[in-house]
């Protein structure tokens, strides 16, 4: 321990307290004098009654009796296990049980799949209506006017899809052309008819819808240009009762859903034109 620096000075004097050396001068502290690193031994504590110790905690009885909460699940009373007593439901267990029977139900109704309307329903598809416009357009049928205010245009697509794989089987790529002068078709009969109606006009989604249904005849052709070919007389025979076919149905649609009978024929005339385009499609 030499060579650490001074030892530390005591305060001098008897008001201070401190330790006096022979002299007057001051004394200095020289540490212990046992062997470093030896237990020091400790004197045994003094022998008299143990002091009660206090508690840093108040005592239980300083806190309110808290009151009993009531449970909202069903308690049984108590008792022993097996003793044949009947139980006893808390009061509350009823009420809550009913309000959570009444808001299963709910869930479970909404979530039953036998209660969910059909999938063609929900994306506003009626196939009873197409079948029945199909119908009107295969056998000359006659179709309320309620149908026909109820068109869509999943039946004409699938009739432009039959028209285009039957074109296709007979060796006839003219997917564009049958989508391309449909859709110009379309616009230029839907401006026509507006001008022409008396009852307010009709929009384009049911104009394409009356020309799709239309095409029916188209498709038949096309089934025979399959098996034989058109460009014979028999075709050009075929080919032209077909566009009569789909020209009076197509225009009976139109009269019937806006009420334009006394022009019936004056807007079969563009119609006519535009299945004339599709029978030359499908002979050539």
């Amino acid at each position: 321990m030499a060579g650490l620096g001074p030892k530390p000075r005591m305060n001098v004097g008897p008001a201070g307290g401190g330790v006096q050396a022979p002299g007057g001068m001051p004394a200095f502290y020289d540490g212990p004098t046992g062997t470093m690193g030896q237990p020091q031994s400790v004197g045994a504590p003094s022998q008299g009654p143990p002091q009660p110790v206090s508690s840093p905690f108040p005592a239980a009885a300083a806190y309110p009796s808290a009151a009993p909460v009531s449970s909202p699940f069903p308690i049984a009373a108590q008792g022993n296990i097996g003793s044949g007593q009947p139980q006893v439901q808390s009061q509350n267990s009823g009420s809550w049980g009913a309000s959570m029977g009444g808001a299963t139900s709910a869930f479970s109704f909404e979530d039953d799949p036998d209660n969910e309307p059909p999938l063609l329903e929900e994306l506003g598809i009626n196939v009873e209506h197409i079948i029945e416009r199909m119908k009107g357009v295969a056998f000359f049928k006659k179709v309320e006017a309620e149908v026909l205010e109820d068109l869509d245009l999943s039946g004409p697509l699938a009739i432009i899809l039959a028209l285009g794989t039957c074109l296709l089987l007979a060796g006839k790529i003219t997917f564009s052309y049958v989508y391309g002068f449909g859709v110009s078709g379309t616009v230029l009969l839907w401006a026509l008819i507006n001008l022409m109606s008396q009852k307010g006009g009709i929009d384009m989604y049911r104009t394409a819808s009356v020309l799709g249904y239309g095409l029916i005849p188209m498709v038949i052709m096309a089934v025979l240009g399959i098996a034989v070919s058109l460009q014979t007389t028999f075709g050009t025979v075929v080919a032209a009762l077909c566009i009569f076919w789909s020209t009076a149905t197509a225009s009976r649609f139109f009269a019937t859903a806006n009420a334009m009978q006394q022009q019936r024929w004056l807007v079969a005339y563009p119609v006519c034109l535009f299945y004339t385009v599709f029978s030359l499609l499908t002979i050539f």
